[in-house]
């Protein structure tokens, strides 16, 4: 008898997994490769759904609860006003992160006493209290990144 050759995929994380789905599939006598695909990929994507939600203390969790949740915008944006909005959403701004490269301590509201982060400013700060009411309406970052339109 041959030795079982080990493929490249040996030990990878989430083979395992992969393997028992595919054996699951087969013994649903799913005949159609397109249904297989759906199947795994349903699976996999209810698993990492479910391992998000035990995600509450990572920042992308609060503005993004579901994954297939999608952010669409109300109007086109430009990839310029694109990139600006994404890079809002995870809280990284020059503003916010420019100590990391200068290798600096973390700047805190000088109002607030608290760290000065991208949500701070957006949904937190009361120095910028009537900016956001006259713009938009909204305490939370999920709420807000539903409300995005063309600058």
């Amino acid at each position: 008898m041959a030795a079982r050759r080990k493929s490249s995929w040996y030990g990878m994380p989430g083979n395992d997994e992969a393997d028992e789905l595919a054996k699951l599939a087969a013994n649903k006598e799913m005949t159609d490769h397109n249904q297989i695909i759906w199947f795994v990929k349903t699976h996999l994507e209810q698993l990492w759904q479910a391992d998000w939600f035990t995600e509450v203390d990572n920042k992308l969790h609060e503005i993004r609860l579901n994954l297939k949740e999608r952010l669409v915008f109300n109007e086109r944006l430009s990839r310029k006003q694109e990139t600006v909005v994404s890079r809002l959403r995870i809280g990284h701004s020059w503003i916010t992160h420019e100590y990391l490269l200068k290798g600096e301590q973390q700047p805190y509201c000088t109002a607030c006493e608290c760290p000065f982060t991208v949500k701070h400013i957006l949904v937190e700060c009361a120095d910028f209290l009537l900016s956001r009411q006259k713009y938009y309406k909204t305490t939370d970052m999920h709420t807000l990144f539903r409300q995005v339109k063309a600058i």
